[in-house]
């Protein structure tokens, strides 16, 4: 990551580790008399096998079984310096009301089922191990991917503890283009608050407020520096289209600036205001962060436009779980053809998260004449693969979700590339069912798209934060 101090990138998770029971259920004694060749896992290799799938991890606690109530005391007891409960069997409910994301895994066969449940409504995220692994060894596998994969959303949450996120406005901090009016339920100010009430309880982390003059001030103190930069994102592009090298150089200048902002200001990710917000840059309003929000993001550091803090905060969780900060983008629902659309002016060059880079193609805003207001990006993303929509609402404390397939959309409207956001994505869904659940009031109008299916993923989050999941490509039951 270029910029790692607010987000605590390589901070550990600490996960208190509970066993109660060992081997195969008394149930079974015979077992081993009858199948002396079959294996039988024990706690200390189970703990093993998750070690080696969780990077990040410190498990304290131990392998030895321990009884129900001697594990409550001893997670009361260190609870200020942990993050989570790995705990092999059925929580009681005095350790779920200690408050702790906890992973419960059920050790089939090593003890009997009941009263092992679903949890609802509680923090606790539940899945299933047997102690005589699986005929088929891919099936065992993919049970211990499944811990680790609620062991990863348990650090995910810890690493959200102490991130600051540098937000350039005049305005409160929230910014200008949501909430919107129909997202208040009383007034613009008690929304706020209760939002940044939740985002401290929740996650513990914290906006941090820079005027647009300060960041005008920084941007005035950039040299040559930004003719390199502007140079790069030239050479690795594919075109440049609309817009020329004094409108990247500007661009540029304001990457730099917000990168030394973020520096001085010990953040992590960063949110900027809208396209058309006036300011007292010379051209009356900020060079386009179409550009520097891509490079942030396929750096690894969030940065959104439009002061867009719901889908920060749903990008900033996304990079923790997926690898990559996602694409944002305002969101359309088209039934009659089945497709959403999600379309902006920025995206990371890596949708994947990781080394594969895809073209993209260096543009003037959309809402502007050619050669003005700085540079953003078009970027050909991946069509044909899976995605995973998602935005979390922190005011509410829900979250949005569904899965679709990219398409290209030259197959569904002329000139594509031209209409409106300069990056689309347009994605096969049940758009009738999707309209049919639209909640612009709890969302707003923007969506965070991720490749791959990560439903699973973001569902567990959500509950281990306490937050309600809102699938909105099913059927409301």
């Amino acid at each position: 990551m270029a910029v790692e101090k607010g987000v605590r990138a390589n901070k550990m998770a600490r996960i208190y580790v509970v066993f109660t029971s060992s081997g195969i259920s008394g149930s079974s004694i015979n077992y081993s008399i009858f199948r002396p060749m079959e294996k039988i896992l024990t706690n200390q290799e189970m703990l093993s096998e998750l070690k080696n799938r969780c990077e990040g991890v410190d498990f304290a606690g131990g392998t030895e079984p321990v009884k129900a109530a001697e594990a409550v005391r001893k997670v009361r007891d260190e609870w200020e310096n942990l993050d989570g409960v790995l705990y092999f069997g059925t929580p009681p409910d005095e350790l779920v009301s200690i408050d702790l994301p906890i992973v419960a895994v059920h050790p089939r066969w090593g003890q009997w089922q009941a009263p092992f449940g679903p949890f609802k409504g509680q923090k606790v995220v539940t899945s299933f191990l047997p102690v005589i692994p699986d005929t088929d060894k891919l099936v065992f596998s993919s049970r211990l991917e499944d811990i680790a994969a609620k062991i990863k959303a348990v650090r995910a949450i810890s690493q959200m503890d102490g991130l600051r996120v540098l937000v350039v406005t005049d305005l409160p901090v929230l910014g200008a283009f949501e909430p919107t009016p129909n997202q208040f339920v009383s007034s613009r100010e008690e929304y706020e608050q209760t939002y940044l009430d939740n985002l401290e309880k929740t996650f513990g982390a914290e906006f941090v407020n820079v005027s647009e003059d300060e960041r005008i001030k920084v941007m005035g103190e950039i040299g040559e520096e930004a003719e390199e930069v502007a140079q790069k994102w030239i050479d690795e592009s594919e075109s440049v289209k609309g817009t020329n090298e004094r409108e990247i150089v500007k661009s540029a200048r304001l990457y730099l600036a917000l990168k030394k902002l973020m520096d001085g200001y010990d953040c992590g990710a960063v949110a900027t205001e809208g396209y058309d917000v006036p300011t007292n840059d010379e051209d009356g309003f900020m060079p386009s962060q179409g550009l520097p929000s891509s490079q942030f993001c396929t750096d690894g550091v969030v940065a959104t436009s439009e002061t867009l803090m719901d889908s920060l905060l749903t990008q900033q969780l996304g990079l923790f779980i997926t690898g990559s900060t996602g694409t944002n983008g305002d969101y359309i629902i088209d039934p009659p053809i089945n497709i959403a659309i999600i379309g902006h002016c920025e995206g990371p060059f890596n949708p994947y998260g990781d080394e594969r880079r895809v073209p993209y193609v260096i543009r003037n805003r959309p809402q502007v004449d050619l050669n003005v207001g700085g540079a953003c990006v078009q970027v050909k993303l991946p069509l044909e693969e899976t995605v995973t929509v998602a935005k979390f609402s922190m005011y509410r404390r829900n979250i949005s979700i569904f899965t679709g397939q990219t398409v290209p959309g030259n197959s569904l409207f002329p000139g594509w590339d031209d209409i409106l956001c300069r990056n689309k994505l347009a994605i096969k869904t049940d758009a009738g069912t999707l309209f049919e659940n639209v909640d612009w009031d709890t969302f707003g109008n923007h969506r965070v798209a991720f490749y791959g299916d990560y439903r699973k993923q973001f569902k567990d989050l959500a509950k281990l934060i306490g937050f309600d999941v809102m699938e909105k490509d099913k059927v409301k039951s």
